[in-house]
């Protein structure tokens, strides 16, 4: 596989520069112009500004951005930057000086050696492999910056530096030559790349930028993480989300199996007592305020479809005690007394956050949530078969026909599905989501299969899916799940539609969202309209819904 190693992969402005594992990253953060050195402990932090000088004057460099390299030029001069590890930065520069603007609790503790304590975050030392470092008084008009680490150059008009990463101790690493530092990320991204999935030439470039997203998106454990596990985004979407990660995981099974397990587990490490899932986890922050809908059988499956080797033993029965408490929270803990269908109390428990389903209120019995449950029941019921656990397989499998039955006898109204409250009102609307029962596939009558085919593609545009009908009246091009092309919905939908075998829409939808993706690179969401991004410009499970339909589009037309 050839790499594009001809100028930018991409820019920071959109695009942090990281690596695999690290809670660090370099890039320009919104609301700022200045390349920023960024951690992601608890939140998005924006340590101190990274600035090249000519003369003594700061100056905006021309970046490059590579998957293992940063690239600063200023005049006649170059900063280089690349990681060695997860934990330590190296720079290099010529023919110009170099200048972190500090922190308030800057100090010295030997020559040529500085620390930014970064208070509720981490230490940095930095230390001046070749010229020197000093810290200066902040001479800022803004004096946002109590003291600046200063990097002059030596005699031949070079110096290099490394800035490690440390809590309440530093002790000084082994370093490597810079060239072979960069050798080492080149390499480490390299082999990641080679295990994506496979595509057509026409999306490669695009799955460069899409493999470097997934797999700089990727912390080692710490604190309540306590496995490597993709973040959505190293901007500010920096925690894992509760049916985002699914998504990561189905996209890395056939390459990076044990890091797919890891994605799936992640969430396992944390599910309480009623077998609920968080809504979200970083390392020091954990909630349980919404959940997320059950995709997560569904991805499981797919998972052990595409990885190469089956799981454990151990693995097979943790996933499967697993996703049995999670469809059993769901049916304990959310059925009014009496009733079968489960209910959503607000949009961010469907994932759709603000999706105009939820503007009669709540508890709201949604067609997507007893669909994506019979589909968990009917794995859990496969998994028991292949398990051995023979009397389990006959109980999930009536209670999916059973929710199956309520499902359609309760939501279904002849031509599409409604969502009902709590007082059995029907809920009508004009979003994605109750023509997403067609995951539902070949267990659906014929009637309903075709019907709920005309009702997603009255959501087609010109680039995918919108999540509310562009001629709707609550319709936004920015409305975040009121209108935006999203990857999840698109996944969701195309998967139904082969199941369905409905392929040819199914191809449609995928061609049209890879070919959004090469134009506007893996954001959070997409303008419905124009396929321009929107929110968040470098989001993981963007990338890999890419992937995903990429590769299915690779054997469509194999």
């Amino acid at each position: 596989m050839t790499i594009n190693r001809q100028g930018s992969l991409f820019s920071v402005a959109q695009v942090p520069f990281s690596t695999f594992g690290s809670w660090l990253s370099i890039s320009i953060p919104r609301g700022e112009e200045e390349l920023f050195f960024r951690n992601h402990h608890g939140s998005a932090n924006n340590l101190f500004p990274l600035q090249t000088l000519v003369d003594g004057q700061i100056v905006k460099p021309v970046i490059e951005a590579k998957p293992w390299l940063l690239v600063l030029t200023s005049g006649q001069g170059r900063v280089e930057i690349c990681f060695e590890g997860p934990r330590t930065v190296r720079m290099r520069g010529q023919g110009l000086s170099f200048q972190l603007g500090g922190a308030h609790l800057a100090y010295s503790e030997g020559a040529n050696r500085v620390v930014f304590n970064c208070p509720f975050t981490r230490r940095y030392q930095i230390e001046a492999l070749h010229g020197s470092v000093e810290l200066r008084p902040s001479d800022g008009p803004k004096k946002r910056w109590a003291r600046q680490a200063f990097i002059s150059p030596g005699e031949d008009g070079c110096w290099e530096l490394a800035i490690d990463e440390f809590g309440s101790t530093w002790r000084r690493p082994e370093r490597a030559p810079f060239d072979r530092c960069l050798d080492d990320a080149r390499n480490a991204f390299t082999a990641f790349l080679e295990t994506m999935p496979a595509v057509r030439p026409v999306d490669r470039e695009t799955q460069q930028l899409a493999a470097y997203v997934n797999w700089s998106c990727v912390v080692e454990p710490c604190g309540l993480i306590k496995r490597p596990s993709l973040f959505m985004s190293k901007n500010w979407m920096c925690n894992v989300w509760s049916w985002d990660h699914c998504f990561n995981a189905m996209a890395l099974a056939a390459g990076q199996p044990e890091l797919a397990l890891d994605q799936m587990l992640t969430m396992v490490d944390h599910q309480d007592e009623f077998g609920c899932y968080p809504d979200s986890i970083s390392d020091v922050n954990i909630s349980f305020n919404f959940s997320k809908p059950p995709v997560h059988g569904l991805a499981f499956k797919e998972l052990l479809k595409r990885t190469p080797r089956r799981p454990s033993e151990e693995i097979m029965e943790t996933m499967y005690a697993s996703l049995s408490k999670q469809a059993d929270w769901w049916m304990d803990n959310r059925r009014l007394e009496g009733g079968v269908l489960p209910y959503y109390l607000h949009g961010n428990d469907s994932g759709w956050d603000n999706s105009t389903m939820f503007s009669s209120g709540v508890p709201l019995f949604a067609p997507d949530l007893a669909a994506l449950l019979v589909v968990q029941m009917e794995v859990l019921a496969e998994l028991a078969g292949e398990m051995g656990k023979d009397a389990e397989v006959d109980q999930w499998q009536r209670r999916a026909d059973d929710l199956f039955k309520a499902l359609m006898e309760e939501l279904w109204c002849g031509d599409h599905f409604v969502a009902r409250l709590g007082d059995g009102s029907a809920v009508e609307c004009n979003s994605l989501i109750p023509w997403l029962p067609i995951i539902l596939g070949s267990r659906l009558p014929e009637d309903v299969r075709l019907a709920l085919k005309a009702g997603i593609e009255s959501h087609l545009t010109e680039w995918g899916l919108a999540t509310e009908k562009v001629d709707s009246p609550r319709y936004r091009e920015d409305g975040y799940w009121q209108g935006p092309i999203w990857a999840p919905s698109t996944f969701l939908a195309v998967m139904g539609l082969d199941r369905a075998g409905l392929v040819e829409l199914a191809d449609t939808v995928s061609e049209r969202f890879c070919r959004m993706c090469a134009k506007s690179g893996f954001p959070e969401n997409f303008n419905a309209l124009t396929g321009e991004p929107l929110r968040d410009p470098a989001y993981t499970w963007t990338a890999s819904v890419f992937l995903l339909l990429a590769e299915r589009m690779n054997q469509r037309t194999a």
